[in-house]
């Protein structure tokens, strides 16, 4: 089984069989050590009309022993379980490709819902249809579950009706990509380009949904995201981190930072938008990289980027022939 749009037989079958709510998706690599756990706290959910899609990225460990049995308990569940691993974008791209439900959302091979995650989420979704993305308040947890401190909430203006106030909000403020695990909506997150091959990716799709709609924040801590040494944000070098995306270009020189301010450009030209908040977007990048809040900070992560791109390039030069950098991370 390999990643991808779906075909035609793919179609076929979704469109025969019932169509649920939601539709959840679990792309893992090497998960086995907190697996179990985040399967078992989505079965436990007080909704129940969802389906949950694990997408196995040839896992070397137990991963694949832990979702068939998960599988063949309960009819919710379609596992796949891919012939070499793909990387974590198209992994994540594979589940979704999946889904059939209304509404969907990505979740982690070791993080936990609360058995009323989903009800609450859904109920905001089919209240309020401007919302582009739903999820409550997180906690975060350390290896062995226990709490480390509550994670901030995202701040009002991420409700806003205007969308430069909530690109700016989510943008400018370097907030982290928590939100990825909220409940969206699949026609809406159809448009957008998903996780994809290239670092950043996930902050690039949030900033997508902050122009498209606003966000809402549930003030009920309803989740628990793990911190650990496994986690890509620890075990990922830097040089690394387009072979942990995508393994097919393990080899590519990318300059993450800058490509970020070329990506939030195209997306203020996507998005439909007024003139006025188009405007007020691009006005929105300008102080991004040179109003004296973000101009050190923002210039300083610039500079870094294209110096490790660049000694990347020239390191290249002299060792051509060189094995590609291995590949980390557990998606």
């Amino acid at each position: 089984m390999t990643g991808g749009s779906r075909t035609a037989s793919e179609l076929d079958a979704i469109e025969t069989r019932h169509a649920p709510k939601v539709s959840i998706g679990l792309p893992v690599y090497n998960g086995e050590r907190y697996l179990t756990q985040a399967i078992q706290s989505i079965l436990d959910q007080t909704f129940t009309d969802f389906e949950l899609i694990i997408s196995d990225n040839a896992s070397t460990d137990g991963t694949a022993q832990i979702c068939a049995e998960f599988a063949a308990h309960d009819q919710r569940i379609r596992y796949f379980r891919q012939e070499r691993n793909l990387g974590a974008a198209p992994n994540h791209q594979f589940t979704f490709h999946q889904s059939a439900g209304e509404y969907f959302k990505w979740s982690a091979h070791d993080d936990i819902m609360e058995p009323a995650w989903l009800e609450r989420c859904v109920e905001v979704l089919d209240g309020h249809p401007d919302v582009q993305l739903a999820f409550p308040l997180s906690i975060l947890i350390d290896e062995s579950g226990e709490v480390v401190r509550k994670h901030p909430d995202y701040g009002g203006r991420l409700m806003s009706s205007r969308p430069s106030e909530r690109f700016c909000d989510f943008v400018c403020k370097q907030n982290d990509c928590i939100a990825i695990f909220g409940l969206g909506r699949r026609r809406e997150l159809q448009t957008t380009g998903l996780i994809s091959a290239r670092e950043e990716s996930d902050r690039h799709l949030l900033a997508e949904l902050a122009l498209m709609g606003p966000w809402f924040e549930i003030p009920e801590y309803l989740f628990k995201r793990r911190h650990h040494s496994e986690a890509y944000s620890h075990s990922v070098a830097r040089g690394h981190r387009m072979a942990w995306w995508d393994t097919s270009r393990a080899d590519s020189i990318t300059f993450p930072e800058w490509r970020s301010i070329g990506v939030y450009h195209q997306l203020i030209n996507k998005v439909p938008l007024s003139a006025q908040e188009r405007w007020a977007c691009r006005r929105l990048i300008v102080r991004y990289l040179f109003g004296p809040r973000w101009y050190r900070q923002r210039w300083v992560k610039l500079i870094r980027d294209a110096a490790r791109g660049g000694y990347r390039h020239a390191l290249r030069l002299t060792t051509s022939g060189a094995d590609a950098p291995g590949l980390d991370g557990p998606q």
